[in-house]
């Protein structure tokens, strides 16, 4: 789990670089064409039986639509106009989102530390975005990147929270696929629409970056991501989220020259600090001192 989330940390600023040559939607296109191709085979090795029931199609075309096509060029387009630094720090509100959704939705009930939490954290949230300014909030003027990075997190959201019970009858690896098979598919009608199927002239570095997002990101990172929550569980998985922000934002500034001010670190440490209190609210101060009196 330590290694995916080093992959994914390290995501943004790959594909910083691969948008001087390539859009968010052929990008999206290429990767998942590969990551699904793939786990097909993957699959197919595995399981002869690589179908899945028709009373899932509709979740994994949600699942293709929202985790896959939306996810990724929105996430894609916002760092057209923000950094990467930010894209890494924004992408740490993935639990609480998630914790969010899961108790409008799934009713699932969120302690007054975890509220707590996802306040600290869309505070955190919102300081990036305006850059720590009133008067950006007062005017509504926020950064158009971190706003495309914020509701691409909240795609993902909903792509987890889907998976959540198509994975109790269907694997992982199949679901990761198939819903991968569905957003490729989104993301070429797009590009149909949208005119950018126009050959493509990439470099060596542009197609070693593809290949990191598709076998390192896409295949490994998710393979691994996997099998560390069937092992952890998903509560003690999140917490493996927290070094993604740590490693995205000291790539951008080693590679990138992205400059790490004061406001990115404050706005780092809120998020992270709302997302351990909302993924682990058996960790809260309270809790411990009533241990130790136990």
């Amino acid at each position: 789990m330590v290694l995916a989330a080093i992959i994914w940390g390290a995501q943004p600023v790959v594909v910083k670089s691969l948008l001087k040559e390539i859009s968010p939607i052929i990008i999206t296109l290429i990767r998942y064409i590969g990551v699904s191709a793939v786990l097909l085979i993957v699959l197919f090795m595995k399981d002869k039986r690589i179908l899945p029931p028709t009373r899932w199609i509709f979740t994994l075309f949600l699942m293709g639509a929202t985790g896959i096509a939306l996810n990724n060029t929105l996430q894609f387009a916002g760092l057209q106009y923000s950094t990467a630094i930010n894209c890494t720090l924004v992408s740490a509100t993935t639990p609480v989102l998630t914790a969010i959704l899961a108790s409008v939705f799934l009713k699932e009930q969120l302690h007054a530390v975890q509220w707590g939490g996802i306040v600290i954290s869309v505070t955190g949230v919102i300081f990036l975005v305006t850059h720590g300014s009133l008067e950006a909030i007062s005017n509504f003027s926020f950064n158009y990147g971190d706003i495309l990075f914020f509701c691409s997190q909240a795609c993902w959201a909903v792509y987890s929270l889907l998976g959540r019970k198509i994975m109790t009858e269907f694997s992982p690896l199949a679901v990761t696929a198939w819903a991968g098979v569905a957003g490729t598919v989104l993301m070429g009608i797009v590009a149909l629409w949208d005119g950018t199927t126009a050959a493509v002239n990439i470099t060596a570095t542009g197609i070693v970056s593809m290949s990191y997002l598709i076998f390192g990101g896409g295949v490994l990172a998710m393979t691994w991501w996997n099998c560390g929550v069937k092992e952890v569980g998903p509560s003690r998985a999140a917490i493996f989220t927290n070094i993604m922000p740590l490693v995205g934002m000291l790539l951008a500034v080693i590679f990138l020259g992205e400059q790490l001010s004061w406001r990115e670190i404050i706005g780092g440490l809120w998020i992270v600090t709302g997302v351990y209190l909302t993924t682990h609210p058996q960790l809260s101060w309270r809790r411990k001192l009533a241990d130790s009196y136990s």
